[in-house]
């Protein structure tokens, strides 16, 4: 429960120091919204593709299936966020390739946590989704839309601190599985039962 608790606390932080801003559409970058997308689309796809490999035991596979959905709902919420900037462009700003990137992350993100959910605890698949949809989310808002880390030098300095805080306590959350694995399973509980085939 300490790198949930550690997590939460990094989260908490960002949210709070997040300030007020804008991002106006012709702010951002389009060269680094392409990037971006493909390079964390192409991170979802490979973390799923690794999941499915038989050596690794379900725990760990659902954990995997966990932070690829968080990623590929981060894809789709960037391209959401530029389809909300392009709204000011008439209805034909929403017909673009940018809804179909969203749609094919959310539907492959949800098909990914839902295996995950069937493989592995509940808390850690959610905790870890949640974790990698807002690290991608929040750097796909830095890289692509310039949003600013904070405002004003205290702001910057506590969203840097949190962020290390949200890695160390991912970082964290799989050391129950190391010490109790061979007790009762994932954070020593029995395994879940979907998880026996």
């Amino acid at each position: 429960m300490g790198g949930v608790i550690i997590t939460a606390a990094g989260l908490a932080v960002i949210a709070i120091t997040g300030g007020s801003h804008t991002s106006a559409l012709r702010h951002y970058s389009l060269a680094a919204l392409i990037a971006v997308e493909c390079r964390v689309f192409a991170l979802g796809a490979a973390l799923i593709r690794i999941s499915m490999r038989g050596s690794l035991g379900p725990a760990a596979r659902g954990l995997l299936l966990g932070v690829a959905a968080g990623v590929l709902f981060g894809v789709s919420d960037i391209a959401l966020k530029y389809l909300t900037e392009a709204l000011h462009g008439g209805v034909q700003g929403i017909v673009s390739k940018w809804t179909l990137a969203a749609l094919a992350a959310s539907v492959l993100a949800f098909y990914a946590s839902a295996r995950g959910l069937r493989l592995a605890r509940g808390v850690a698949v959610i905790a870890f989704t949640s974790v990698a949809a807002n690290l991608a989310a929040i750097m796909g808002g830095i890289l692509v839309f310039r949003d600013p880390i904070g405002i004003g030098a205290p702001a910057v300095a506590g969203r840097v601190i949190a962020f290390g805080l949200v890695i160390v306590g991912a970082a964290l959350m799989p050391a129950p599985v190391r010490a109790r694995g061979a007790q009762g399973g994932w954070l020593g509980f029995a395994p879940a039962p979907s998880a026996r085939r």
